[in-house]
């Protein structure tokens, strides 16, 4: 079978109900096949699985003198062809084509692998929302309706499936011990007839634990509509939640914030799109604000909006005070500002952050620090962060700078006093890349010997020049109260590739590779999540959660061996996302993080 029946045979495309918005600027085919490129406000987004092998081929409205295909980190070779560029994919990746000529508006590409074992609606364990009555045609608001569901599968610990379909709702509240599944093509839509909330979020997830919210299905918020008129409610919101996954849905038009924790713990997050485009533009769509919150990974997101895309606070009026253990890895920002922390941070301490294999397309700031209403800030990483283009001149709340961290008061936060600075100590910076440094210097302010900045630069580059000094990595350091080390070393950076992709159950075996760069002279563990849609032990001989690379080697292999059964089945698939050791400097991921074998009949 060949790579165009695989992709619209097998796993389809996304059924997007019809009246959804609809790209005018690009066009899109996969493997030969159109699939659907969806507007909203002036991007465009096309969402598809990716199985084996992708050609794309995206047609704009006039030819492309020029572009630019992000992330560069990505290596991606692609081609032009008058209006029609080009290229392939073997692995999933989220992109964004931007740049065409002088054109603002941009495609975001996100080539996904397939579901692995979606919730059926013939399962017993599952309910169709539309049992309940409720309109899947965006006509009909069906709050109660979905809350009355909610509730019921709640008490029985199930899943809440949604077809493809428009569901229009005010706030929701998702209860313990349940699943809400958003399957590709359905839409949750914040309603225009009254506001759908207002402080709180569309979804909350409050005072609740071991929920999932998972599915290729979007959450609309409206916020292009409804912040005009005052709107103000996060899309998603958590409050004393615990145990909580998000997984592959995206997000989309919020009013202010897309995600946000408060007083809450052991969330995951996995493979989000966060879409946040306010026309005209408005501030405050964060991507994922972290308050009082602690034991969090964000993997594999992608984030577009116009404010923070991590933004870390708190008080001490909750169970959870500090925010402390939150990991942000594989992931891809545009606009906005990168990763901040404080501002309105007012427990004791913010500590063990990871920032890993992040790349940074565009951005307002990279990193503002603010401990200025009473916390302090300590053992922080940034490791393998890649910047592309930060803005080029300041303009009012975007500071077109990389570092912009202050110890000092400030009159815009009235809980700010010289007896509530904090400071920010033990950071590590380690293989920062930085392709454009905006249109102002970095600044570093501390206030006093207590209250004092300190990081550590390792493999700082700059316009790919390695930097060793603030001078010339054009540091504003404003005091004596500010300690930068600057060094340059050989580190350990992983990556996972695929020498032999394919493998079938008739006998032929399929591998990948994890290598390592820097110091061979010690063996090094590297952890993988297994992921795909075959099952490990049962689809294929059993291989464990890790690898390790021998001393005096740079690489080491797992093999996938297929188990051969009786029954005909669709390419299964075996993904391998690798590990990060957080708060620690032993390796750091690359830009090749996972990886996919196919196995065939």
């Amino acid at each position: 079978m060949n790579s165009s029946e695989m992709f619209g045979e097998i796993f389809g495309q996304i059924p997007y109900p019809s009246a959804l918005p609809q790209s005018r600027t690009y066009s899109v085919t996969v493997n030969g096949q159109p699939v659907s490129v969806q507007k909203y406000n002036e991007i465009s987004y096309v969402q598809f699985p990716l199985v084996e092998l992708a050609n794309i081929e995206i047609t704009a409205d006039e030819p492309a003198s020029q572009y630019t295909l992000s992330p560069k980190s990505y290596n991606i070779p692609s081609n032009r062809d008058g209006n029609k560029i080009s290229f392939s994919l073997t692995t999933p990746r989220k992109l964004i084509l931007h740049q065409v000529n002088s054109a603002d508006e941009k495609l975001f590409i996100f080539a996904e692998p397939p579901e692995e074992k979606p919730p059926q609606l013939s399962d017993a364990n599952v309910t169709n929302i539309i049992d309940y009555g409720v309109d899947n045609t965006g006509q009909n608001e069906a709050t109660p309706l979905i809350q009355t569901a909610i509730d019921e599968v709640s008490a029985k610990q199930g899943i809440l499936y949604f077809p493809p379909g428009v569901y229009k709702t005010r706030e929701l509240n998702l209860k313990s011990n349940m699943t809400l599944y958003l399957a590709p093509g359905s839409v949750l839509e914040a309603t225009k007839e009254i506001e759908p909330s207002y402080g709180r979020g569309l979804i909350n997830i409050e005072n609740a634990s071991n929920v999932k919210l998972i599915g290729r299905g979007t959450i609309n918020g409206n916020g292009t509509y409804w912040r005009p008129k005052g709107g103000w409610y996060s899309l998603i919101l958590m409050k004393n939640a615990n145990n909580i996954t998000l997984e592959d849905i995206l997000i989309q038009d919020p009013p202010v914030a897309n995600v946000w924790m408060s007083y809450s713990e052991n969330v995951k997050v996995y493979n989000v799109k966060i879409l946040a485009d306010p026309q005209p533009e408005f501030l405050n769509t964060d991507g994922f604000d972290f308050w009082s919150s602690r034991n969090i990974t964000i993997d594999n997101v992608l984030y577009k909006g116009t404010d923070d895309a991590t933004s870390i606070g708190g008080d001490k009026n909750g169970r959870i005070q500090n925010s402390e253990n939150i990991n942000i890895r594989n992931s891809v920002f545009y606009g906005g500002n990168g990763f901040k922390i404080g501002a309105m941070a007012k427990q004791d301490v913010i500590r063990n952050i990871t920032y890993e294999n992040i790349d940074v397309v565009f951005a307002n700031e990279v990193s503002g620090f603010w401990p200025v209403t009473g916390a302090n800030f300590e053992n922080i990483y940034f490791k393998n962060i890649r910047v592309e283009d930060i803005l080029d001149s300041p303009q009012q709340d975007k500071a077109a700078r990389v570092w912009n961290w202050n110890i000092r008061p400030v009159s815009w936060q009235k809980d700010s006093s010289p007896n509530k600075l904090g400071y920010i100590r033990n950071v590590y910076v380690y293989n920062l890349k930085v392709d454009d440094r905006g249109g102002a210097n970095s600044v570093f302010h501390g206030y006093d010997p207590q209250r004092n900045i300190s990081v550590n630069f390792d493999n700082l580059s700059l316009y790919g020049k390695p930097v060793l000094n603030p001078d010339d990595a054009y540091f504003d350091v404003h005091n004596q109260f500010v300690d930068l080390k600057f060094t340059n070393s050989n580190p350990a950076i992983v990556n996972i590739n695929v020498p032999d992709p394919d493998a079938s159950e008739s006998g032929d075996a399929g591998q990948f590779l994890v290598t390592r760069t820097g110091d061979t002279s010690q063996a090094l563990t590297v952890n993988y999540i297994i992921r795909g849609t075959a099952e490990n032990g049962i689809d294929y001989q059993t291989i464990p959660n890790s690898v390790t690379i021998p001393a005096g080697a740079t690489s080491a292999s797992i093999g996938i061996l297929p188990k051969s059964d009786s029954i005909n089945e669709r390419t299964e698939t075996v993904f391998l996302g690798l590990e990060n050791m957080p708060n620690s400097t032993n390796y750091m991921l690359g830009p090749d993080f996972h990886a996919v074998v196919n196995i065939r009949d």
